[in-house]
């Protein structure tokens, strides 16, 4: 029998009401892509003046995008309704706030509403936050596990509606053979030196500034490290960040090299030799899977969703969030062990390959939608 995804009959609307780009939206747009490729219907429906939009274009040209003007107000309301009336899909799957809000409407008229749900859970929720978890959709779609308990403790809805689909790597894009030669050339990193990266967006809650003070601690024992900052931010957050970088390492060429957005990812993992991800607060980022599946160790926030995937001594570091003495001795610890290095990160590569495949993800979303709809799969993605 054919696998869920091939079932035909699928024409599925994404809709994201946020303006930003972070993962939520690069994850959306693997997502279009992925069902596109395989035959079913996408439409994806945002904002007007959303960077989703102008990525979707680039990245995904094949699937078709519409824009919402405002996601404020009636007027906004009227032209999100008459898009879903006039597109009549058989799958609507929010991902923000706002949109999902609206969908609910859809819901109540007898339509498939599906909402995710990729950040983590406050503990007080607005009762019109809860809304469209627990009266608003057929199902609801958690990026992590422990956002599936929380889910449920704070809105009330049961655990059995809500389906947890993680982060996946593309094992095509992100594999042990990518060269990072050519990173370590442009930045004028030594072959031997080793290279501590951090790839995240330039907010608070992401823990730059800890990896800054570790980053201070590991120099002390090992002078040649290097560590790169990868992402971008709002103007002013890149401002303070660089502000510190110049403040606290003062030297040239400096050790912290802050490279701004950048789109080879693959390469820069590949240049790297452990990925840090000090957040203060985290539901499961797609880099993990991604330095994984190229054969990388991670040190990591215990924090969110990461322990689903982060193994303490098996092929990674967990330690407390904003501890910066942990994570300096974790970082030296591996600064000064090669052979740690490469057993953590074939033990993660050994994961990213069993059960962090991103189509055996997209598997386990289109298995969601099909219980959202009443139809169950014929078979089982797991």
């Amino acid at each position: 029998m054919k696998p869920a995804s091939e079932k035909p009959g699928l024409k599925v609307l994404l809709c994201d009401s946020s303006p930003n780009w972070g993962g939520q939206q690069y994850r959306l747009v693997r997502e279009a892509r992925w069902m596109h490729e395989r035959g079913h219907r996408v439409l994806v429906l945002c904002g007007t003046r959303s960077e989703l939009a102008a990525r979707m274009r680039i990245q995904a040209p094949q699937v078709p995008v519409e824009t919402i003007r405002s996601w404020g107000g009636p007027l906004g309301l009227l032209e999100f309704l008459w898009k879903i009336s006039r597109w009549n899909p058989g799958v609507i799957h929010t991902h923000s706030g706002q949109d999902a809000i609206w969908a609910s409407l859809f819901h109540f008229a007898g339509r498939t509403v599906v909402h995710s749900r990729h950040m983590t859970v406050p503990a007080q929720m607005k009762a019109h936050r809860k809304f469209p978890y627990r009266s608003g959709c057929s199902r609801t779609i958690a990026s992590a596990a422990f956002i599936k308990r929380d889910l449920a403790a704070v809105t009330g809805i049961p655990e059995d509606r809500v389906d947890v689909v993680g982060e996946g790597v593309d094992l095509k894009e992100f594999h042990p053979e990518v060269s990072g030669l050519g990173f370590r050339a442009e930045f004028g990193i030594p072959v031997d030196a080793p290279v501590f990266g951090m790839v995240a967006m330039i907010r608070a809650d992401k823990g730059h500034k800890h990896f800054l003070k570790a980053a201070a601690e590991v120099l002390k024992q090992f002078p040649e490290a290097r560590f790169a900052i990868v992402g971008d931010g709002a103007e002013s957050q890149v401002r303070r960040l660089t502000r510190r970088v110049l403040k606290e390492f003062p030297g040239q060429p400096s050790p912290v090299i802050l490279t701004g957005y950048r789109e080879d990812v693959p390469e820069i993992l590949a240049a790297i030799d452990v990925l840090v991800v000090p957040s203060l607060q985290e539901a499961q980022t797609i880099v993990i899977p991604q330095a994984f599946a190229t054969g990388k160790p991670v040190i990591a926030s215990e924090v969110g969703g990461i322990p689903e995937i982060v193994t303490q001594e098996e092929n990674g570091l967990l330690v407390r969030a904003a501890d910066d003495q942990e994570l300096a001795a974790a970082m030296v610890r591996l600064a000064g062990s090669p052979e740690l290095r490469h057993r953590l990160g074939a033990a993660g590569l050994d994961l990213a390959r069993r059960e962090l495949v991103f189509g055996r993800k997209m598997e386990l979303l289109v298995a969601s939608y099909l219980r959202a709809t009443g139809r169950a799969p014929v078979t089982d993605p797991v």
